[in-house]
């Protein structure tokens, strides 16, 4: 077995301290430059290389940062962890990711393993299930521990005192119904599978400001949505939807294309769709582009901006995204 190169190590060699050889490769004042050189020729000749663990201890710091997903089935997700690995990767940090899985349970153990010392600081979209029940106490519980945290997607109506990052639901949703309407619809419906959800909530918000005639299909369960779906296009009102995810998008899709109805001339449809999956589809779904790599890169940044300037004092920031409707073949 390999023999590990260690500051005792270099410093037996030398017949110097091992206090001595740790500040010559830190460039101390207090060394003098030819013992300097020694040390770090020695050092460079060894394959000596520092302990990251040791040197964290030191600094007091993890080089970590904790992420918390909700589901990483879901594109969306895995689109927002790229866009965060990509901007950590260029820092001096690392990320450790878990998943939630939509518990409240599961993301109370992350959060508390997350506080115990093992992360400099935490990204996190809240589980489904912390979302329906309203207990945000774990989360707030991470303020007095002094980690830096950043909400992001899922934001609680009620302020935690975190930076967040969030997307335009509402006014997304504001757009796409007038986009339609310019197109000649005259009733759109909406449809959502994310119901109780503060993303469901919002973009159902944002449909029910624009009409005086709402027709929401809303169902968590995707067969009693598919069911609905269908008895209400039946009926022959209906020329345009407006769907709240990805489910509720793919499910509109198919239910106009076995009511043989043609896409974007009989029946309009604007949804949330993965860009990479849409690319394969057919008809290509009109949908809005939440832009989720760059919800991460913003995301991650904030935290490192906490973490770098070490400021506690600074007032949690608001930061609301833009998404932008890409026109497919779903829509006139």
């Amino acid at each position: 077995m390999k023999n590990v190169v260690s500051l005792k190590s270099l410093a037996k060699e030398l017949n110097i301290s091992v206090s001595t050889v740790s500040k010559s490769l830190n460039d101390s004042e207090e060394i003098s430059e030819q013992t300097k050189e020694r040390v770090k020729n020695l050092a460079k000749l060894r394959g000596y290389s520092p302990n990251p663990i040791a040197v964290r201890l030191q600094k007091q710091e993890t080089m970590q940062i904790g992420v918390i997903l909700p589901n990483i089935e879901n594109p969306f997700f895995a689109s927002v962890l790229k866009g965060i690995d990509e901007l950590v990767s260029s820092s001096k940090y690392n990320i450790i990711t878990f998943l939630s899985n939509e518990s409240l349970e599961r993301e109370k153990e992350c959060l508390d393993y997350f506080s115990r010392g093992n992360v400099d600081g935490i990204l996190i979209c809240i589980a489904e299930e912390t979302n329906k029940k309203k207990t945000f106490d774990h989360i707030i519980n991470i303020k007095q521990k002094g980690i830096p945290l950043v909400l992001f997607d899922r934001i609680p109506m009620q302020p935690l005192g975190f930076d967040v990052v969030q997307v335009n639901d509402y006014d997304s949703i504001i757009s796409a119904y007038q986009y339609l309407e310019n197109q000649d619809c005259k009733n759109i419906a909406f449809v959502s599978s994310i119901p109780t959800l503060i993303v469901g909530r919002s973009r159902e918000e944002g449909y029910l400001s624009q009409t005086n005639n709402p027709t929401v299909i809303a169902f968590e369960d995707l067969k009693e949505l598919q069911r609905t779906l269908e008895n209400t296009l039946k009926e022959g009102k209906i020329d345009g939807f407006i769907a709240a995810d990805i489910d509720a998008s793919l499910l509109c899709n198919s239910v106009i294309q076995k009511h043989g109805l043609a896409p974007g001339k009989e029946v309009s449809l604007i949804g949330y769709v993965n860009t990479a999956q849409n690319d394969l589809c057919y008809p290509k779904i009109s949908y809005i582009d939440q832009h989720p790599q760059e919800i991460g890169k913003q995301t991650a940044k904030i935290l490192l901006l906490r973490l770098e300037s070490k400021l506690e004092d600074v007032p949690a920031s608001d930061i609301v995204l833009n998404t932008t409707i890409t026109i497919g073949d779903t829509s006139r």
